[in-house]
Formats: C-alpha cells, structure tokens, sequence
C-alpha cells in the first residue's frame, strides 16, 4: 500500500514541478504548449489553457516545452522558469517535514511516520537531483536540467546563451565560428523558436514552410544555414518520416558542402545515406562517429543506424552489439525505439 501511494504521489509531484515551469513561463510572456509527464507510453492527454497536458506510464521525468516568443531579457526570464520546477520539489519536501514533525509531536500515529518519510525524501532527491548540473536524456533529446540551465542563463553571455538555447554550438567550427545569431534579427529567431515548436508537434510541413526560406536570405551565415538544414533532415532521422527523405538527401548533400568537417554534419548524411538505402557508404561515414570522445548524441545516433545497415547487410552478429551500445549511452531513445521496430529486434 505504501508502495502504491508513493507511485501516485510521484506522478502528482512531477505534474506539479512542470506547472511550476508552465505558470512562470506564462508569467514571463512565453507560451508553454506541450507538458509532458512522466515517461514511456502515452496514458491520456487534455487540453488545459490553449496547452497539452500528457501523461505518461511511468512516473519519471517531464518536460515542459515553450514558445518563446519574446527575447528581450529571455536569458533572465528562462532562469526564473528553470527554477520554478525544482522550488515546488522544495515546498513540498518543507511541508511534508513539518508534517511528520508535527505527526511525532502531537499524534503519535506511527502508520502514516513511515509513509510521510518517504515522500520527505522523494521529494528531497528530486529538489536537489533537479538542481545538480547535469546533462540528461529527455524523450530522446539530449537536454541541460533545470540546475544546469539554471547555471549557463546566470553565467553565459545573452549570445552564448541563445546559442546554446538554439543548439547552434554543435554547428560551429573555426572557419564558420564568428558573428552574431541570424544578425541579430528578432523576427528570424521568432521563427526559429515558432519552428521548433512546430517540430515538437510534428507539424513538420510547417516547419519546413518556416525554416526553408530563410536559407535563401542573402546575408545568412554557413553556421546558421547548417542549424536550419539539420533540423530540416533530422525529421527523417527523428521520426522515420519517409515523405521527406528526397528533401532530406539534397539537404544534407548541402550541408555536407558546406562544412564536411563538422561531425554532427557527417553523421546527419550517414543516417541519410542509410535511410536512402545505401548501407555500405553509411556506415562508413558513421563508423568514426562511435569512437570515444564524440559527443553522446553523435555516438548514439550513429550506431542506432549502423546497427540498421548491418541488419540490412547481412551482418545479424553486430547488429545487437549496436543496439546495445547505443542503449548504454541513453542518448537517443526515440530513433533506438525506431530502429529496433523497423528491424523486429
């Protein structure tokens, strides 16, 4: 019975850690539209102020994803956000403190002691594990926590922040490094964030009504040509999307002439290159991206794929040490779930 009580409660806190990011982030002028809560399976979703709320099997985890729509001091409102969640884990772990106090000192009932104990520290481990800086694996995305992002809105420059925000450092290298995030402009980084959105959603048609003109501006940088056409052609990697795999090969056929040095680039066309079909030139693209010192996601990604070339090659006996492999890094969870449907694994 204890058991079952803490599971439930477990739900309750997660829910109402994302509602602490939900309420501030409508405070501050962004417009949350998709909580999720927990992991796993879909259980049952609602509406709730022109948002999805989703519920997921297990009790573990959540998200809470924005529009940001205004960027004047977003660096500032964002930390605000990010503390939210976790400051809820703290009131609840206060108030069930004092209950237990009180229990000790004037009941005395040492049925509920035992109970009240426990969510005292669920809900200590979740305040502080929210809180230490770390990178995780949120529904496939790799992703700072609340404390992490918490630390680079305080400590990061407005540019460097937004860069991180947006996931341009991984699109970056010595020649394609420097200036300013789309020139500054604020109408094309409401886009930006109008478009992951939409991805989020998988209304991938209007992302790519978003995002394809602004390749064609004159002024663009290489940099943030290569953001846009990776998001672009991960709508195939990430979500198995076929209709627009013609579009995703002449994508990264592009990217791959613009900055053939960027890893993240070269792992984008061998994932293609797989999808297309063309195991052998795939996986050979991908094999240097498993080494050690890649980042987490570049490895993953890339032997959910090689594991998919060799079950398509013949190579049964590698597959499943792949598969594993990209299981222990954690770091791309939906395309491993994919991949093992597509393959019957």
């Amino acid at each position: 019975m204890s058991l079952l009580l803490i599971f439930l409660w477990l739900y309750i806190s997660i829910f109402c850690h994302e509602m602490g990011h939900f309420i501030v982030s409508k405070m501050v002028g962004f417009q949350p539209y998709l909580v999720i809560v927990g992991s796993g399976k879909k259980l049952l979703n609602f509406h709730f102020l022109n948002s999805v709320i989703e519920f997921r099997i297990i009790p573990s985890g959540g998200v809470t994803y924005t529009s940001n729509l205004k960027l004047e001091k977003v660096k500032h409102k964002l930390a605000v956000m990010y503390l939210a969640g976790p400051l809820v884990n703290c009131c609840f772990c206060l108030l069930f403190s004092l209950v237990y106090t009180y229990y000790i000192a004037y009941l005395q009932f040492p049925g509920y002691l035992s109970i009240i104990g426990s969510l005292v520290y669920v809900e200590f481990f979740l305040f502080a594990g929210n809180l230490l800086p770390m990178d995780i694996d949120s529904y496939g995305k790799v992703i700072s926590n609340d404390g992490k992002a918490f630390i680079d809105a305080l400590t990061k420059t407005e540019q460097q922040f937004i860069q991180k925000l947006l996931g341009l450092d991984r699109y970056t290298n010595t020649q394609h490094s420097s200036g300013d995030l789309f020139n500054n402009s604020l109408i094309t980084l409401q886009i930006l964030y109008k478009a992951q959105a939409e991805f989020n959603k998988h209304n991938f048609s209007q992302v790519i009504d978003l995002l394809e003109p602004i390749l064609d501006y004159p002024d663009i940088l290489t940099r943030d040509k290569l953001y846009i056409i990776d998001i672009l052609a991960s709508i195939v990697i990430n979500h198995g999307d076929k209709k627009y795999l013609d579009k995703a090969n002449n994508w990264s056929v592009q990217a791959m002439e613009l900055a053939s040095d960027i890893k993240t680039i070269q792992g984008t066309r061998g994932a293609i290159l797989v999808e297309l079909g063309r195991y052998n030139e795939g996986k050979e693209m991908l094999l240097p991206l498993t080494a050690a010192g890649n980042e987490a996601i570049d490895i993953a990604v890339s032997c959910c794929y090689i594991a998919k070339a060799d079950y398509y090659l013949g190579n049964d006996d590698q597959v499943k040490d792949w598969l594993n492999k990209a299981e222990q890094i954690n770091a791309a969870h939906l395309i491993l779930m994919r991949i093992k449907q597509e393959i019957n694994y």
